[in-house]
């Protein structure tokens, strides 16, 4: 580990956390990836090795633990108690940034597979269809996209290649527009109306998709934000 620039906890601290990746494979962590490539997949812009780097980095630092797999098998990834420990202060990283620096998406931003793979992080279980389901979600615009969620048992898959079986609904959006609704700046219905999303397949699962998944952790942070420029534009 670099030498801290100072004696001062927080500067220890900037050290441990302060580079660009490492907040974000702690945030993979927290929301349930456990291998290589399923955090590589919630941060596509870092390259394999850079991660491998930041991985190995955050087991000598004592917040990771890798448990090696079976013969054959890769290791997996999970947070150690000091690790745990960390994930208060992501969450109000990201609490302070939906409020104070967060805007709309630039087409630079805009991921469509990301946000497919949001999506199948951010699924609510106890929500989900009961029966086996197929979601086929074509994304159009910057960064566009397209993927297949299976949904059974409780659990989504992602697949980025068509496996032939019976689509059961069917999602058409703008990426973008994805992106802001995943990140709680706007709601599904609003996507609908304004004609940035629409969907193909029986009414009632068209009507339950929205409420699978989680999106309003920073909703909060975006309205008092959004609040606040009103006031300003109106002074």
């Amino acid at each position: 580990m670099t030498k801290y620039a100072d004696y001062c906890p927080i500067a220890m601290g900037v050290e441990v956390l302060g580079d660009r990746w490492t907040p974000l494979v702690i945030r993979e962590l927290m929301v349930g990836a456990s291998g290589f490539n399923e955090i590589h997949r919630g941060i596509p812009r870092v390259s394999r090795t850079l991660l491998a780097q930041r991985l190995r980095q955050l087991e000598r630092s004592g917040l990771v633990h890798r448990e090696e797999g079976e013969r054959g098998r890769p290791g997996r990834y999970a947070l150690t108690t000091s690790g745990e420990a960390l994930t208060p202060i992501v969450w109000a990283m990201g609490h302070w940034a939906a409020e104070w620096v967060f805007g709309d998406p630039t087409e630079e931003d805009c991921d469509g597979l990301s946000v497919i793979w949001r999506l199948h992080q951010h699924a609510i279980p106890a929500k989900l269809p009961k029966e086996r389901t197929v979601i086929h979600l074509v994304l159009t615009g910057p960064g566009g996209a397209e993927g297949w969620l299976e949904i059974e048992g409780g659990h989504v898959t992602v697949c980025r290649d068509d496996q032939g079986h019976d689509v059961d609904l069917a999602v058409e959006a703008s990426t973008p527009q994805m992106h802001e609704w995943i990140t709680g700046r706007t709601t599904f219905r609003e996507l609908v109306a304004n004609g940035h999303a629409r969907l193909l397949g029986p009414s009632r699962l068209a009507r339950a998709f929205p409420s699978w998944f989680l999106n309003d952790t920073f909703t909060e942070d975006v309205r008092r934000s959004r609040r606040r420029a009103r006031v300003l534009a109106s002074a």
